[in-house]
């Protein structure tokens, strides 16, 4: 196979720092004051601080050791069912507030879409305590679970659930595989759902067996150090304004997916005094999001490299993840010690034949379509695909010696940085995509291919800013 050539793609900074100019543009107020059409978002001024407010009786109650009653469940999953039966029964159209006792709930919680008579109805989730480990969601689900073992396995839980919820659950056993976007303990599609003061945690322990060995083969025994392993904790699919607080979100793989309802799309979340744990790229999806005062720690015992986020954010949406005031951190085991894990890589979304580097296959080609597809030496590329940029700004934030400081942005699916910067080119890859850090690298690099492709990116700011840093320091780490 040939290599990536080494000076053309590389980006020209490789830990890119902000201006206090710019690092002015990505205040909380700002990267969440619009939602929409990508690049033609409509002004939607969002403080999610001025709904916080718990009710002095909430609508429904969950408690495993209650005894079942008007308002009082035994399962968080039962008690959404309930909420959204309650609100089409009565009309209501005010926010439902689920207040939830100290305990572990196994099982899936999916929060649907809720209208009633045209008006969103949003819902709250708040455990009792103040301390999330005492309020656990959790659940053993992975992104190759087939759908009969969905059914079989989560089919007694979705008996008797409302029919938005069993919509949802059906749409998902009918797939082959359930595959990532599916595999998550608790999934939001309600617009303005709130989640305060929960462990959400997907118990998937990278045992399911590879190849043709049989089901069962290595459960409980140990993981597996390959494979796909992407098991999610928690899943905001496609929903806006969706507020997250003191929260424990506990994965390896995909812990947190935020996922836009399309890919030209922009919507919103925002998360505050989180701690959000995993491996590999466990912070990802195409949503614009705000983190303030999180922990972000990299779980170094299985994975040999760690990418904290995998951003997809599409080219025309102006804001994809925002870290102000965060603490990224590491578990102290296995790999996580050695400086060579990277806040991050652009998740090349839908990638089958790539427009970047330079191809040993004969012939070959990469033509924009309307599908991305591969079939050797021809290849296609889907606008969606190609503007899934992925950004991601860190600001006022403190970094562990775990993340490579002098690169720690990394290259999706190329070649490798040592802890000095030195690039060491990868073997080629038909999904491959270098790290560009501004619009501009995406121009210069792909800009003799796209003239041949006649596409248009002239409205696109070349200053437009995809990865970048401002006043961030290191973490004090006496274990490193």
């Amino acid at each position: 196979m040939g290599q990536m050539p080494v000076p053309t793609y590389l980006p020209p900074v490789l830990r890119p720092q902000l201006s206090p100019q710019q690092a002015a543009q990505f205040t909380r107020d700002r990267v969440l004051h619009s939602a929409g059409i990508a690049g033609a978002e409509r002004a939607d001024p969002w403080d999610p601080s001025r709904d916080v407010a718990r009710p002095s009786m909430p609508d429904f109650i969950v408690d495993a050791q209650g005894t079942p009653g008007p308002h009082l469940c035994r399962s968080v999953g039962e008690a959404v069912s309930r909420a959204v039966r309650y609100a089409q029964a009565t009309g209501r159209r005010r926010r439902i507030y689920i207040e939830i006792a100290p305990g572990r709930y196994e099982g899936l919680v999916y929060v649907p879409r809720l209208l009633v008579q045209g008006t969103n109805v949003p819902i709250t989730l708040y455990a009792r305590s103040a301390d999330p480990t005492d309020t656990c969601l959790h659940a053993n689900i992975d992104a190759e679970m087939p759908g009969a073992e969905y059914a079989r396995h989560f089919g007694p839980q979705m008996a008797d659930v409302a029919p938005e919820i069993k919509e949802i659950f059906q749409c998902i056993a009918a797939r082959d595989k359930i595959t990532t976007a599916h595999a998550s303990v608790l999934r939001i599609e309600g617009d303005g759902c709130q989640i305060f003061g929960l462990t959400i945690q997907n118990t998937y322990n990278a045992d399911r067996p590879q190849g043709d060995e049989a089901p069962g083969t290595h459960a409980g025994r140990f993981q597996q150090s390959t494979g796909q392993h992407q098991a999610v904790a928690l899943l905001v699919a496609g929903a806006d304004r969706v507020h997250g607080a003191n929260l424990h979100l506990k994965s390896h793989q995909d812990t947190l997916y935020l996922q836009s309802p399309g890919p030209f799309s922009t919507v919103r979340s925002y998360f505050e005094a989180c701690l959000i744990e995993g491996d590999v790229d466990f912070i990802f999806g195409q949503a614009t999001s705000f983190f303030h005062r999180c922990e972000v720690k990299s779980l170094g015992a299985r994975a040999p490299h760690a990418w904290a986020t995998a951003p997809s954010t599409n080219l025309r949406t102006r804001y994809g993840l925002v870290f102000d005031d965060c603490d990224f951190t590491h578990d102290g085991k296995g790999n996580a010690r050695k400086g060579t894990f990277s806040l991050g890589r652009q998740w090349f979304e839908g990638v089958r034949a790539t427009p970047y580097g330079q191809a040993p296959v004969s012939g070959y080609t990469c033509d924009l379509d309307s599908q991305s597809a591969y079939a050797p030496p021809k290849g296609t590329i889907s606008a969606a695909t190609l503007e899934a940029v992925g950004k991601c700004v860190i600001v006022n934030s403190r970094i562990g010696a775990h993340i490579n400081r002098a690169a720690p942005w990394d290259e999706w699916n190329g070649g490798r940085f040592d802890t000095d910067g030195t690039y060491h080119p990868g073997a080629w890859s038909a999904r491959y995509r270098p790290v560009q850090c501004t619009a501009g690298d995406m121009q210069r690099l792909l800009g003799p291919w796209q003239r041949a492709q006649e596409i248009d990116l002239s409205d696109i700011d070349p200053a437009m800013v995809f990865l970048g840093e401002f006043n961030n320091r290191a973490l004090a780490d006496p274990a490193v």
